[in-house]
C-alpha cells in the first residue's frame, strides 16, 4: 500500500470513528461507546483493550466498562486469538442488531421511566386537587391539562415503537 493511500485510509477511519461518537453522543449515550463500536467495525481483525485505549486515547478502564456495555447490546463480541491470553473483541456488522438490542431497547427502557414519572406526577396531582379551591384549582387544571398532553404523547411513541411493522423490519 503507498504512503498516500495508506493516510487516507486512516484519515477516513479516524472520521468514522469520530463521527460514530458524536453520533452516540447525540443520542444520550457517551462518546467513547461510538468511537469504540466504529472502530471496532472498521478493524480488519479483532482489538484488545490497550489497543482500543491507545487508538483512542483513552484509558483502559473506560474502554472495559464500555466495551461490556457494548457486548449487553450484542454490538461486540469477544473472540480468542490463537496465543494470546488476552481478550480481544470485533463488532457485530448487522446494524440492526445494534440498534434493536442497545439503541432501540435503552430508549424504551428511558420512555417506560418516562411513563411511570407521568403517572405519578398524575396521581400526586389528583391528591393536591381535593384539596385546591380558587386560583389553585385553575393552577392545578392547567398542570392536569399539560401532564394529560404529555401521557398521550408518551402513549403515542410508545405504540409507535412497539408497532409489529417497525420490530419486523428491525
Amino acid at each position: 500500500m503507498t504512503t498516500a493511500l495508506s493516510k487516507e485510509l486512516a484519515a477516513t477511519r479516524e472520521r468514522f470513528v469520530e463521527a460514530g461518537g458524536h453520533t452516540t453522543q447525540s443520542l444520550g449515550f457517551g462518546r467513547v461507546l461510538g468511537q469504540i463500536y466504529a472502530l471496532l467495525y472498521l478493524s480488519p481483525h479483532p482489538l484488545c483493550l490497550d489497543e482500543i485505549a491507545g487508538e483512542l486515547g483513552v484509558s483502559k478502564a473506560s474502554v472495559s466498562t464500555t466495551v461490556r456495555q457494548l457486548q449487553s447490546w450484542s454490538a461486540v463480541r469477544r473472540v480468542w486469538v490463537k496465543g494470546d491470553r488476552k481478550d480481544y473483541y470485533e463488532a457485530e456488522t448487522d446494524f440492526r442488531t445494534v440498534l434493536r438490542n442497545g439503541i432501540l431497547a435503552t430508549f424504551i427502557k428511558k420512555l417506560d421511566t418516562a411513563g411511570a414519572q407521568i403517572a405519578a406526577a398524575q396521581e400526586s396531582l389528583t391528591k393536591a386537587a381535593a384539596q385546591a379551591d380558587g386560583d389553585g384549582a385553575h393552577e392545578v387544571q392547567a398542570v392536569a391539562e399539560r401532564l394529560e398532553k404529555a401521557w398521550q404523547f408518551h402513549q403515542r411513541i410508545s405504540g409507535l415503537l412497539n408497532n409489529p411493522l417497525l420490530n419486523h423490519l428491525l
